[in-house]
């Protein structure tokens, strides 16, 4: 019998399964992981996981891995799946247990906590923080009774989520399989906190540098609907860029935002991060993302690769989503 633990490199994926394998180990798992826009782990495993494995799926869409995850239970592995992203046709099979909420005031930590009541819910607090919920980080906190730092667990979601973002795992401060470990010798994030292991510090410092390029981004289209930035073709672009849409999107909540980070090549390309407007009724950024080959949620979607000759046409459609 194999285990597979496939999940998000981001903080929603590593908080919910740290707080699983807390709770119930496997210590013999194979972990499958990336960047955080690498979701499409199912075909990693088709064709190995089979009947007697057992796999657990996190923080990655469904509709993004279709194919591998039939294969695999096609084969006779037990899948347990829990996301918050739009599912598409879920398989039926008595070999799959999902637990899903699309919700937009939702993540994956806070499914896996209700699901194991609560058992490591600081955890999940700093999930719902690193994927830009704050509101539902203090939910989490308040039905729990909860008597922890808030701040700094804060800190520690939005750094493990910065430290996913990247190109490719050679932008990274570290893998994101690597980072999960170290948090798993920690009984909780607050323990971690106080022993001031040095990767925090390392992720601390990485952010606090690249955020100075963040600040340099240059205007591409102003509008009542909202503002589209773009970075340089810099690896810390690449690690800062998610976290720059979040923090503007927060600063001002009633308009949206598109963070362009330039590709190069010729013609230039770009990868995008889209934030709707948290303080108002809008557009969904996943619809918006899908019109150009992305997805994501509604309240924060991304595009892989946007040419240069489809940029007047987003600006239009950003315009329209967003007005």
């Amino acid at each position: 019998m194999a285990d597979f633990d496939l999940f998000n490199g981001d903080a929603d994926g590593i908080f919910s399964l740290l707080q699983l394998r807390q709770v119930e180990p496997r210590p013999d798992a194979e972990y499958i992981t990336g960047v955080k826009r690498e979701i499409a782990l199912f075909p990693r495993i088709a064709g190995r996981a089979g009947k007697g494995d057992r796999v657990v799926a996190l923080d990655i869409s469904m509709a993004k891995n279709t194919a591998g995850l039939t294969q695999v239970l096609k084969d006779g592995a037990e899948v347990f799946y829990v996301d918050h992203h739009a599912t598409g046709t879920i398989p039926e099979s008595d070999h799959l247990t999902v637990i899903t909420d699309d919700a937009k005031e939702t993540c994956t930590a806070y499914l896996m906590d209700r699901h194991l009541n609560g058992a490591k819910a600081t955890w999940a607090v700093c999930g719902a923080y690193g994927d830009n919920f704050q509101d539902l980080a203090d939910k989490i906190a308040t039905s729990r009774n909860l008597a922890v730092p808030m701040g700094r667990l804060r800190e520690l979601g939005e750094l493990v989520n910065y430290n996913a973002y990247g190109l490719s795992l050679d932008d990274l401060h570290i893998h994101p399989a690597a980072l999960f470990e170290i948090l798993l010798a920690y009984p909780g994030p607050v323990e971690f906190l106080e022993d001031a292991h040095p990767i925090f510090t390392t992720l601390k410092t990485g952010f606090h540098s690249d955020w100075d390029v963040a600040q340099s981004a240059r205007e591409i289209d102003v509008s009542d609907a909202g503002d589209i930035l773009c970075l340089p073709a810099l690896s810390a672009s690449n690690r800062v860029s998610g976290l720059f849409g979040n923090a503007l999107v927060d600063e001002e909540p009633h308009k949206a935002f598109a963070v362009l980070t330039e590709l190069g090549g010729n013609p230039s390309t770009y990868r995008v991060s889209i934030r709707a407007p948290r303080g108002r009724e809008s557009g969904s950024a996943a619809k918006l993302a899908t019109e150009f080959g992305g997805g994501g949620r509604a309240a924060a979607s991304g595009i892989d690769d946007l040419s240069d000759a489809d940029l007047p046409r987003f600006v239009d459609e950003f315009r329209k989503a967003f007005a």
